[in-house]
């Protein structure tokens, strides 16, 4: 018996069958190419003078929503961290909280141990009237003593502790704040608003998909003194809505390069800098 031979036509619909799956399974190997993407930071959580591990510390990067509690020996794994300069912040009652930043390359872990101190405790109790100081906060009190700039102390962030920060900075003059339309997100750009001609900051996708608007002169923003968006190429613009307004001691505000201070003087592609000192 001679072997069945397929029409010409059908021959034809086969190998476009074919092609088709072929094309499909190629369009599935960047998802591969993304998930690989991601960086991760491990390491252990350490009183400062003998080194012990601490346990039930929580390490996150509060822009990423990301964070962990460390445990009985003080080691602490974050992974699904997104690559760039991120801000990494350790707490633990009892303890100074920790903060640092991190330059996260794609698909690396960085390995660091963090060192947290008990703070000085009073030897007698005494009554103190008005707001209760914080770590970081002179400089905040310097700046303001200066006059330069717009300032947020902790007695008006504690009145406003139960609103959002994106609200909580139209009380200051000068920043241009926007909300997204398709998430909870929200970012802080110069007063002169619309970006400048020299202006070459490219908003990256991921900022894009949360609703950030184009064309915008983005302001820097510093927490407690580390800088955490500068506009450099590849960075994401800071999320207002990772912070919340009750862990905030002290907010600046500088509209225009003349005003800003030395320690926040620097070359990037932004408009006006934006400070958030923490408690």
């Amino acid at each position: 018996m001679m072997p069945r031979r397929l029409p010409a036509f059908a021959l034809l619909r086969f190998s476009m069958r074919t092609a088709l799956l072929v094309s499909l399974a190629c369009l599935t190997l960047p998802t591969v190419a993304v998930a690989q993407r991601f960086s991760a930071i491990k390491g252990q959580v350490l009183t400062d003078s003998t080194e012990n591990p601490i346990r039930g510390a929580e390490v996150s990067i509060p822009q990423l929503r990301l964070s962990v509690l460390s445990d009985s020996a003080g080691r602490f794994r974050i992974t699904g961290v997104t690559p760039g300069r991120q801000l990494i912040s350790v707490k633990r009652i009892g303890f100074s909280p920790v903060t640092a930043v991190f330059d996260f390359r794609s698909g690396d872990t960085v390995d660091t141990d963090f060192l947290m101190i008990k703070p000085i405790t009073a030897l007698k109790a005494v009554k103190v009237q008005g707001a209760k100081p914080f770590l970081g906060m002179a400089q905040f009190e310097l700046h303001r003593a200066n006059g330069f700039g717009r300032f947020l102390g902790p007695e008006e962030l504690e009145k406003n502790s139960n609103r959002q920060l994106v609200e909580v900075l139209q009380m200051l003059p000068g920043p241009t704040l926007f909300r997204s339309n398709v998430s909870s997100s929200a970012w802080v750009a110069g007063g002169r608003g619309q970006q400048s001609a020299g202006n070459t900051f490219q908003l990256e996708q991921y900022d894009k998909a949360k609703g950030a608007p184009g064309g915008q002169c983005w302001a820097a923003v510093y927490l407690n003194g580390a800088p955490v968006f500068q506009g450099l190429p590849g960075e994401q613009l800071f999320d207002l809505s990772t912070l919340n307004v009750a862990t905030i001691a002290g907010i600046e505000f500088y509209n225009g390069a003349a005003s800003v201070p030395t320690e926040y003087n620097a070359t990037r592609n932004t408009c006006g800098v934006l400070v958030i000192w923490l408690r």
